[in-house]
């Protein structure tokens, strides 16, 4: 809860008690929809694993120009990072691609 909700339920309750019970409730209360919440979250993302529903971002497609980067990259002609500007993706994901070709 917000401070400025807290101290208004305070000033509004002269007893302190009550307050701090009234403050009790909101709280519980607030974390019994938060519970809720992440329960249905994780039930919804289950049920589209189930159905096979593809979750997150798509992944990206390697460009055509990608395996002659990729050879000058290996010739150590070009940087990761050169490369991956050349391609228009992250460090990140280039490295991964070359990742995924040695492997192949």
């Amino acid at each position: 809860m917000l401070p400025e909700n807290e101290q208004r339920i305070r000033a509004l309750c002269g007893d302190c008690a009550l307050a701090d019970q009234i403050l009790n409730i909101i709280d519980e209360d607030a974390q019994l929809r938060r519970a809720e919440l992440a329960q249905r979250q994780t039930e919804g993302l289950k049920r589209a694993r189930e159905q096979g529903t593809q979750l997150g971002r798509p992944p990206i497609k390697r460009p055509r120009k990608f395996r002659s980067i990729y050879r000058a990259f290996q010739q150590g002609e070009i940087s990761a990072r050169v490369a991956s500007q050349q391609l228009g993706v992250s460090p990140g994901t280039f490295k991964r691609w070359v990742a995924e070709e040695r492997q192949q």
